[in-house]
């Protein structure tokens, strides 16, 4: 195993056996099975729509090479200027040229998985431009100087009264604030920036093609009060978020807020069709998805629409938290992506990371076969051979027990529980007791009640 994965191993030892962790990691994920048995009632038929989503995104990705050059000469005929970034260094350097370009200091930034992807927030702080966060979450992670800790609700491990003590410290405002108190503040604090802005910079959740239309979406009004007063607006979108035509969202847009909690759909929808009132940049950006696109299975996962719903119901994720992962999508979307993009070599532990349950597979929106996918990439592993020796060693040695009545009856329960804890204890975890043999084999108990 790599450093990365011994690493990776000994931070989940740390927080799976965290029972405060866990019985918040719990009740998120009982709020979210209400979510999902409430919201079913919405559609007379919801497989069916997940199909017709997948079958979007499926098509897109087949002329996603026509639809590219579509998307370039609409978006230009509409005033914008378009940008071509190879990886995440590209883009960053591309940002960093118009800012220095339009001499901004200081910019807004809102909620957005690619800009985690390219780890924008550091790179500008390097180079001493002050980053705004416009959205709640993302700003709570700042004052601590972390990363989002899921997807869809940066700040979800942070408690209410921790949050309350920091923002007393750092605005003056009275302790034990609620989180209704605490918003509040967020916003009186965050207004002036977002009321003169040097520059705005933002994600995309869709990108239209056939009219080179950016879209956005959005809940609590942070991107289109930033947008308002913002003469610069710079986006940065992955490839995989081109559609064909505005058809194609009266499917997606609304099973893209599907698991919103308390909302039927997003607050706010934002289309960008021109630049007549300001400057706009858009960033789009390759970083390894031509290399996901390339293999015929697991391009599936670049139809994720970031909803976030299968970390929720993850096992896995429900038990190590979003931090453990280091990616900048945590969970199963995030574990299937990080050996393609970054290789065997170095993610090969990501690929333990599903027991197979399925529940993602459930309630994934554009119906990606996340369950399938990770068995894809289990059998790149082992094809390339770099599985772990010592897991070689055991399933050869398993097999050859199960292949032979004789080789399982040949000791009895006393050695085989020997057997047992020799191999696997430490891959089952020191806290947990493996189960036992019984005294008496079927093979014994078979031959003794028939004679």
């Amino acid at each position: 195993m790599n450093d990365k994965g011994v690493v990776f191993n000994q931070n989940v030892k740390k927080i799976a056996f965290d029972d405060e962790h866990y019985e918040m990691m719990m009740s998120r994920y009982d709020d979210f099975k209400h979510v999902v048995e409430n919201k079913s009632f919405y559609y007379s038929d919801l497989d069916l729509e997940k199909k017709r989503a997948s079958n979007i995104r499926t098509k897109a990705f087949k002329k996603l090479d026509k639809l590219l050059v579509d998307f370039d000469t609409n978006f230009s005929n509409n005033g914008g200027k378009l940008f071509w970034a190879n990886d995440a260094d590209d883009a960053k350097q591309m940002i960093s040229d118009i800012l220095s370009q339009e001499k901004v200091k200081k910019i807004l930034k809102t909620k957005s998985s690619t800009l985690e992807e390219i780890s924008l927030t550091s790179y500008l702080k390097m180079k001493r431009i002050k980053v705004i966060d416009t959205n709640i979450g993302d700003f709570v992670c700042s004052l601590y100087n972390e990363r989002p800790y899921d997807i869809q609700s940066p700040a979800t491990h942070k408690k209410t009264e921790e949050i309350a003590s920091t923002y007393s410290e750092q605005f003056g405002i009275k302790e034990n604030c609620n989180a209704k108190q605490l918003t509040i503040c967020t916003k009186n604090v965050l207004r002036e920036d977002m009321l003169k802005p040097e520059a705005l910079i933002t994600g995309a959740n869709f990108l239209v093609s056939n009219t080179g239309t950016i879209v956005l979406t959005e809940d609590e009004g942070n991107i289109l009060k930033s947008m308002s007063f913002s003469p610069i607006h710079i986006i940065v979108a992955g490839i995989d978020k081109l559609i064909t035509s505005m058809e194609d969202l009266g499917v997606l847009l609304p099973l893209s807020s599907l698991y919103e909690p308390n909302k039927n759909i997003s607050t706010y929808y934002h289309f960008i069709n021109s630049s007549e009132d300001k400057k706009i940049f858009l960033i789009l950006l390759n970083n390894d998805r031509t290399e996901v696109l390339s293999k015929e299975k697991q391009r599936n996962i670049l139809s994720c629409i970031k909803c976030g719903a299968c970390a929720k119901v993850c096992p896995i994720y429900n038990i190590i938290g979003g931090h453990i992962y280091e990616e900048d999508i945590p969970g199963p979307v995030g574990s299937i992506l990080s050996p393609i993009i970054n290789g065997m070599e170095e993610s090969a532990h990501f690929c333990s990371l599903c027991t197979s349950c399925g529940r993602c597979n459930e309630v994934c929106p554009v119906n990606i076969p996340l369950k399938d996918l990770f068995i894809e990439n289990k059998n790149d592993l082992v094809k390339i051979d770099k599985s772990l020796i010592s897991e070689r060693f055991f399933f050869s040695f398993l097999m050859k027990k199960f292949r032979s009545r004789k080789s399982l009856d040949k000791h009895n329960s006393t050695f085989k529980n020997f057997e047992l804890k020799q191999y696997i204890k430490k891959k089952w975890g020191y806290k947990r007791e493996l189960p036992r043999f019984a005294d008496e084999s079927f093979s014994e108990y078979w031959k003794k009640n028939n004679n």
